[in-house]
């Protein structure tokens, strides 16, 4: 039985490479075609030669216990190697004998020389002995092959989970298909998506989200279960996926777009995109990308105490992070203006929500005890620790009625910010997020730290009541004690998110990067 069909008996149809480059047609570029090819050679590190126009996936055993991928990116294609164990028990021996090799690899003495002579003679003797068992019995040894072989070319084969809407057409100019993930931060990934399609005409998209990332339950066109984003099987139809459908990839905060195929950062996929034709950009949402220590000596309520664990730990992310992102140098967004002050030559992509959700016709600051709301998503970066002691004192005294909103879903968020007076936002970062935005919309009196990093890209008349961790105090008991000024405030909220936050400006933003023309 050859090596192509130790693959075919699996069941998976699988296009030769080499009459694959005869049959490709003259014409203009199209989409990279997936190709398989397998072979069953015990240590055969011989490259398969890159098929024009061709993504081609090589499948052989693999000399370690668990599956192994690397990938190479040509002119002509790109080829990912995989390599999967077929024999555990001769897997095992193999990675022992290569371990024995790599411990003594590297400059050294003539003893250490030596050893390492005899480490790569051991390792030859073991390949030489498992080829001689396979050769003893190669249909066998091929049948094994492609039994083992078999998940990770279907699932490249077919690409990932079926896409609960129909595939666009292809019309005679592709029209842009935008995939957007993986963490869907704040719902905003799933947002975004839409506003695109209802305001940039042709253009498709689709949001992925982490389950893990998306703990209030936002909506998603995809939602990826962590033992998936780490299953090889997974990522080979994550990359199928995003070959066929996709011309345009928004990686949130800089994750991966096939997984952890790569590697943790969308780096490790950025060949494989452009060999593609897929356009990559970047949207990063905050704590990925704000540098707590210019953050700090900027900002004066900033949240990054050097003494804190959570500053160390996000200063360690970002040190890593931007490096990598000014490197690649693709198009960049920010989810909050604030954020340009770290990432210069990055776009404000406002933040989206649908204005008829969390409109209300309840009255605001009619109560002789408003009800002042703050969510508790986050307490560390929006200084929930610095405002609280005011707000319990003011609730104590009876001047306000102080909520927390605290482990509510998605779902339940409307109802609770329109029966509330006042809504408070963050008090450290100083720019206004989502919960400004749903707050505004409803047409709730809204607070929030907002500081010159983020007004000097923000419209001159926002309508939120600016006050820091010193101030509060003294802004609720004015509006307290003269709720008018604040009532005309609050009902500016609604216009100010139809004009900047249903989507429409957001869409005009990814217009470009789409090479689209905005409505």
């Amino acid at each position: 039985m050859s090596d192509r069909d130790s693959a075919v008996a699996a069941g998976v149809a699988i296009p030769d490479a080499r009459q694959a480059a005869e049959d490709r047609a003259p014409g203009p570029p199209e989409r990279l075609r997936r190709v398989v090819v397998t072979h069953t050679g015990v240590g055969d590190e011989d490259a398969e030669a890159a098929v024009e126009g061709a993504y081609v996936l090589r499948v052989g055993p693999a000399e370690t216990v668990e599956v192994d991928t690397s990938v190479e990116v040509t002119e002509s294609g790109v080829v990912r190697s995989l390599r999967v164990p077929v024999d555990p028990a001769k897997a095992a021996e193999l990675a022992a004998a290569r371990a024995a090799v790599a411990a003594v690899d590297g400059a050294g003495g003539v003893l250490k020389g030596l050893r390492r002579i005899m480490a790569q003679r051991d390792l030859e003797a073991v390949r030489r002995t498992h080829r001689a068992d396979a050769q003893r019995d190669a249909d066998t040894w091929a049948a094994r092959c492609a039994e083992a072989y078999e998940p990770y070319v279907r699932a490249f084969a077919a690409g990932s989970d079926p896409d609960p809407r129909p595939a666009p057409a292809a019309p005679a100019a592709p029209a842009p298909v935008l995939g957007i993930g993986p963490t869907n931060t704040g719902g905003q990934g799933y947002a975004w998506a839409r506003a695109v399609e209802r305001h940039l005409p042709g253009v498709r998209a689709e949001a992925s989200a982490l389950a893990s990332a998306n703990t209030l339950g936002h909506p998603a066109d995809h939602t990826i279960g962590t033992d998936d984003w780490l299953s090889t099987r997974w990522q080979l139809g994550r990359l199928g996926h995003v070959l066929d459908r996709y011309t345009h990839v928004l990686a949130e905060c800089g994750m991966p777009a096939f997984g952890r195929l790569g590697g943790s950062w969308v780096d490790a996929d950025a060949a494989e995109l452009r060999a593609a034709g897929i356009a990559l950009g970047l949207v990063l949402h905050g704590s990925e990308i704000r540098d707590p220590a210019r953050h700090r000596a900027r900002v004066e309520f900033s949240p990054f105490d050097p003494r804190h664990e959570l500053t160390h730990a996000l200063q360690a992310k970002v040190d890593r992070l931007l490096p990598m992102l000014r490197e690649l140098a693709v198009p960049t967004f920010v989810a909050t203006p604030d954020l340009i002050a770290d990432v210069p030559d990055a776009l404000w992509l406002p933040a989206t929500l649908d204005p008829a959700l969390w409109r209300t016709e309840a009255p605001v600051l009619e109560r002789e005890r408003p009800v002042v709301v703050h969510a508790m998503t986050s307490p560390f970066l929006r200084g929930t620790a610095r405002i609280e002691p005011t707000l319990h004192r003011l609730h104590d005294i009876g001047l306000i009625e102080y909520r927390r909103i605290l482990h509510r879903s998605a779902a339940e968020l409307p109802g609770l910010i329109a029966d509330a007076d006042v809504v408070l936002d963050q008090f450290a970062c100083g720019a206004y997020g989502m919960t400004s935005c749903q707050a505004l919309a409803a047409g709730r009196l809204t607070i929030c730290y907002l500081h010159e990093s983020a007004t000097g890209h923000l419209p001159a008349d926002v309508p939120i009541l600016n006050a820091n961790p010193d101030t509060l105090a003294e802004v609720l008991e004015r509006v307290v004690a003269e709720p008018d000024p604040a009532r005309e405030l609050a009902a500016r909220g609604p216009a100010y998110v139809e004009e900047h936050h249903d989507g429409r400006r957001s869409a005009r933003v990814l217009a470009d990067f789409l090479g689209v023309a905005a409505e």
